[in-house]
Parts: C-alpha cells; sequence; structure tokens
C-alpha cells in the first residue's frame, strides 16, 4: 500500500465517524425535541386541568347567583304576605 492509499483509506474512515457522530448527534437533538414535546403536551394537559376547575367555578358561582335571586324573591313575596296579614289584623 502506497502512503496515498493509506491516506485516502484514514480519510475514509474519519469520515465514517465523521458521518457517525452527526447521526448520533441529530438522534440526541430528536430525542430532546420528543422530550420538550412531551413536557409541553404535559404543560397544556395541566393548564386544561385548571381551566376546567375554573370553568366549574364559575358554573357553580353562576348557579349560586341564580338561586339568591330566586331566594330574594321568595323573600319579597313572603314579606308582601307578611304586611299584608299585618293590614288585615290591623283593621280589624
Amino acid at each position: 500500500m502506497t502512503i496515498e492509499t493509506v491516506g485516502v483509506v484514514i480519510s475514509i474512515i474519519v469520515a465514517i465517524v465523521g458521518l457517525i457522530i452527526n447521526i448520533a448527534a441529530v438522534g440526541i437533538y430528536i430525542g430532546r425535541l420528543d422530550g420538550f414535546k412531551d413536557l409541553v403536551n404535559f404543560k397544556f394537559d395541566q393548564q386544561d386541568k385548571k381551566l376546567e376547575k375554573h370553568n366549574n367555578f364559575i358554573t357553580r358561582v353562576y348557579d349560586l347567583e341564580r338561586k339568591d335571586g330566586i331566594r330574594e324573591e321568595q323573600i319579597k313575596v313572603a314579606n308582601n304576605r307578611i304586611k299584608d296579614l299585618e293590614d288585615i289584623v290591623e283593621v280589624k
């Protein structure tokens, strides 16, 4: 083997090693992207849970306010009945 042939073989070996290193680096990068994607999906799931809790809270508050309005109306009606009965008792 001549020196030129040895140089070519060494160049090919170096190129193959470089290619392997680049492929490994790309694999690591893609793996990190998958990990990042999993993290983002996890965060979105957490936000969805928080949003669902918030929406349930808003719904409960709305229901309570509606029931409170109904109770206030019932109290007004009861007070009017009491006043009418008091007026009837005073007339007699």
